[in-house]
């Protein structure tokens, strides 16, 4: 087989929610001035990626893990996610998930969909609640180095790598895969590079082309 390992980014590509961090903002009513104001102030050049996390991290401490994980339950995958997943790793596929979201996503992959492996930033945990921490496992515009990384760990080369991704912070990770995607791309940079643009929002698009090329 020409290609022997997927990796997906999650939100805004597996799912149809766009930031893990927004979500917890948005759904527990959490979206306000300082929220945004971090956010402005990252996107200025104002404060680190890091920095940007911990402020929001330091936000929830105290919320009960339980509860976050509730709120993420009513994500909602991408239309046919599911039945495209399961078709790949049916068709032999290495399925890695690579996100700068949270582990409420990155867990639910794993254990819902049966990925092989994932990673994405965690808020920390402590007797069941926020501490106010975060362990960044990611930072933003380093996916590239993440890849290299679980390509080491699965043994396999780039050309061997088919990446999909819908943001520009997937260009890193898309620009050294062998075939790259991008569905529901929000990033016209992301769009202008990669091998296949998806036109729908029906993942089974994703999984026919990565079908059609593996087999050419």
């Amino acid at each position: 087989m020409k290609y022997r390992i997927i990796v997906f980014d999650i939100d805004g590509t597996i799912t149809r929610h766009i930031s893990s961090w927004r979500y917890i903002h948005e759904k527990l009513g959490l979206w306000d001035v300082l929220a945004r104001k971090y956010q402005e102030q990252f996107l200025a050049g104002k404060i680190s990626y890091r920095r940007f996390c911990e402020l929001d991290a330091a936000h929830w401490k105290g919320l009960e893990v339980k509860k976050l994980e509730e709120v993420f339950r009513h994500v909602r995958y991408s239309k046919n996610a599911r039945r495209a997943v399961y078709k790949l790793k049916k068709a032999g596929f290495k399925l890695v998930a690579v996100s700068t979201g949270l582990q409420f996503m990155t867990d639910r992959v794993k254990e819902e969909l049966g990925f092989d492996h994932v990673v994405g930033n965690r808020l920390n945990v402590r007797n069941g609640r926020l501490t106010g921490g975060v362990t960044i496992n990611i930072s933003h515009g380093a996916k590239g180095e993440t890849v290299r990384a679980i390509l080491k760990r699965f043994r396999l080369k780039p050309s061997q790598m088919i990446a999909v991704g819908d943001t520009e912070g997937d260009i890193p990770m898309v620009k050294l895969a062998g075939y790259s995607m991008a569905f529901n791309s929000s990033s016209e940079k992301l769009s202008g590079i990669v091998d296949y643009d998806c036109a729908s929002d029906d993942f089974m698009e994703v999984c026919d082309k990565i079908m059609e090329v593996s087999e050419a």
